[in-house]
């Protein structure tokens, strides 16, 4: 039970202070890195919650037993043996919050997904009556409005939304990098990510980590798909776009060029971009960091309260 609970605790832990240091840490590292980051640490969180759980419902089918067996002498100081009543209720309870955590999150995530499936077909009908789209393999569906908007809608039947109003206000560069920041969108998946920290964030929004996650995904695939169509189209272009459309957004569980923090977005397009070798070895180590965090405090809570219990 010790076991379970250490991970339970370090659970808590990542789950209550971890925001804090993943929103300071975000601003220095690139945007892909700093998703990497958030998402592997609430699926670290999630993984720890399973894994204390299962010790706690079978004790002798985990580690706990080999973990007990080494600090034995250790733990004997502490007092393990004495309440044995301690695990069946405190697995009992444990398992009922947490089919009742995972019912919560298949039914938020059915009905998101039935509501995303209407979005879909209603667009998809407008864009074979219309047939108002390009020939290319990720189709855009130019609308008459006045407005300047440009969305994407991800799955297995992508698409770019964008007005006529769009053509009209924006230079021909400007409208490269705008359908370019949607493409990136579609082709990194982006709608997955901001759908299943959606989903999180509103099921098992007790968590401090996870009722943040939601707003920290939606800016950080906007930084993401910026800087790919910056590499792509040149900043400037992008830059200008930005201010000339970041008034209008798209529907809900859209991506639009106009979402997100537009005065970050503004900022970070002007800073520097470090080696992709680089990035791509911090966002490892980082990322594998974060999904560890909740077992790695485990064992320095165990490790510690071994150390103060032996004599």
């Amino acid at each position: 039970m010790i076991t379970a609970a250490a991970i339970l605790l370090g659970v808590l832990v990542v789950g209550w202070w971890s925001p804090r240091p993943l929103s300071r840490l975000s601003a220095l590292v690139s945007p892909g890195t700093a998703l990497t980051w958030w998402l592997l640490t609430a699926a670290g969180l999630i993984a720890g919650t399973i894994a204390g759980v299962l010790l706690l419902v079978l004790p002798g089918h985990g580690p706990a037993a080999a973990v007990l067996a080494v600090l034995h002498d250790c733990w004997a100081a502490v007092g393990h043996g004495n309440l044995p009543a301690l695990d069946p209720i405190a697995g009992g309870i444990a398992t009922a919050v947490v089919l009742a955590a995972a019912a919560r999150l298949a039914l938020a995530s059915a009905g998101r997904r039935r509501r995303r499936n209407v979005l879909h077909r209603r667009h998809l009908l407008a864009l074979r009556l219309s047939g108002s789209a390009d020939g290319r393999p990720l189709p855009t569906l130019w609308v008459p409005e006045d407005e300047p908007v440009a969305y994407s809608l991800g799955g297995r039947q992508a698409l770019i939304v964008a007005s006529t109003g769009l053509k009209d206000r924006l230079s021909a560069g400007e409208l490269r990098a705008v359908l370019a920041h949607e493409r990136a969108h579609v082709h990194s998946r982006h709608h997955l990510l901001t759908a299943v920290a959606d989903v999180l964030g509103r099921t098992l929004g007790f968590v401090p980590l996870l009722r943040e996650l939601p707003g920290a995904v939606q800016l950080l695939v906007e930084l993401a798909a910026d800087r790919t169509a910056a590499e792509q189209c040149g900043r400037e272009p992008l830059r200008s776009a930005l201010l000339s459309i970041r008034a209008v957004e798209g529907p809900r569980r859209s991506l639009a060029m106009a979402g997100g923090d537009t005065t970050i977005r503004l900022q970070r397009l002007t800073a520097h971009t470090g080696s992709r070798l680089v990035s791509r070895a911090v966002t490892v180590a980082g990322g594998f960091a974060a999904l560890v965090a909740p077992a790695a405090v485990a064992v320095a809570l165990v490790v510690g309260t071994s150390l103060v219990s032996c004599p």
